[in-house]
């Protein structure tokens, strides 16, 4: 009961607070943008049942009553909502922040069947493919918006599906995000818009005249707004008609991540040989495991003119590495060590690699620790 009346005081506050104006984060496109919205008339509910969160979803679809029932493991929300070690979001690198890994929140394995079942309701609904992703589309714009601040108390939370179907509200990240898993599922050929401090979709569609389209490679993608009811299909905001708008293509392949490097190495006395052991830790961010799996570790000479002369390199077959995954791998070799030897280490799979890791080899003893991301894993 208390679980239940948390949901209701929380799905009045993010109408309140959060849905009011949504559009208010644009800088001086508040007015336009509310002519163009409708009353915001749904009515979204979560009821927690045994081990199952039961979501009931109506809302107005061209005039007429909309309305799903949906249910959510307790066991699958809590993966995502408190396990983050799983989270697609980048790491800082060198302290600059990377892009998240968006295409590892939209095509996370554990939540396929809950976003199949949507589409799959939602596609049953619509005579035509336009209707169907209008559909979709409508669905997504009548939950309620929230910022982050608000609904999770920081500045920036990126929701996984089942998160926002459960939590019953989300901002532009986490709505395109449900969207793009939805039309995923329905088979929709979709790609990401990322107009500035804002996100949203675009689907390849010849039937609809839209404002503007946007080109990915040979193909024409029209706009689709996610935050608030009434933005149709190709329907464009007037202030990104003539902006700049970048494209993120569609990408299943998975991001695979180093989170921690560290390297320990002993010369033998009276000779140019070391005895090197490396310890790498690795996350795939997904969607999907890394198959093929393997470390490729080297120790090469910087001649002059930065010519390489290659001194020692070994191959080592790792284990497939599953979605959300954090693993150390530990490597041994020895090799010849020369005044400017580097070693370099990737992992390399079937559809993913790290980027390489360079280490300067100095004579003597050493132990060095390289904090290339900001990790959730403590270091070594």
């Amino acid at each position: 009961m208390k679980r239940v009346l948390y949901y209701f005081m929380f799905f009045i506050s993010a109408v309140m607070v959060s849905c009011v104006n949504p559009y208010s984060y644009y800088e001086e496109e508040t007015d336009q943008k509310q002519d163009t919205m409708a009353e915001f008339d749904s009515d979204y509910s979560v009821q927690e049942n045994d081990e199952f969160y039961e979501i009931g979803h109506s809302w107005k679809c061209e005039g007429e009553e909309c309305s799903i029932t949906l249910s959510v493991s307790e066991e699958l929300y809590n993966y995502y909502r408190n396990d983050r070690e799983h989270s697609a979001y980048s790491y800082k690198i060198n302290g600059k922040e990377g892009q998240p890994n968006y295409f590892g929140f939209i095509l996370s394995e554990r939540d396929r069947s809950v976003i199949r079942d949507l589409a799959d309701d939602l596609s049953g609904r619509a005579a035509t493919e336009k209707e169907k992703i209008q559909m979709a589309l409508t669905f997504v714009q009548y939950l309620p918006y929230a910022y982050d601040t608000v609904s999770k108390g920081v500045d920036e939370y990126m929701r996984y599906p089942v998160e926002t179907l459960v939590d019953g509200c989300g901002d532009c990240e986490d709505k395109s995000v449900l969207l793009a898993a939805i039309l995923y599922e329905m088979g929709v050929d979709f790609v990401l818009f990322m107009p500035p401090k804002h996100m949203a979709l675009g689907v390849h569609c010849d039937e609809v005249e839209a404002d503007r389209y946007l080109y990915c490679g040979d193909k024409s993608y029209c706009y689709m707004e996610t935050t608030t009811p009434n933005w149709l299909i190709g329907q464009t905001p007037e202030d990104y008609l003539n902006m700049e708008i970048d494209v993120v293509p569609f990408d299943a392949s998975p991001r695979l991540l180093c989170k921690g490097l560290r390297l320990e190495w002993q010369s033998t006395t009276g000779s140019n040989e070391a005895m090197c052991n490396l310890i790498f830790t690795a996350q795939n961010q997904g969607p999907g495991k890394v198959t093929d799996l393997w470390a490729n570790v080297r120790v090469v000479e910087i001649e002059e003119d930065s010519v390489r002369r290659m001194l020692t390199e070994q191959q080592y077959p790792l284990k497939d590495l599953g979605e959300g995954e954090v693993r150390q791998e530990e490597f041994s070799l020895n090799s010849e060590i020369m005044d400017n030897s580097v070693l370099e280490v990737e992992l390399i799979g079937a559809e993913a690699s790290t980027q390489v890791f360079t280490l300067n080899l100095n004579e003597g003893s050493k132990t060095i620790l390289v904090s290339q991301f900001d990790s959730l894993v403590q270091p070594f």
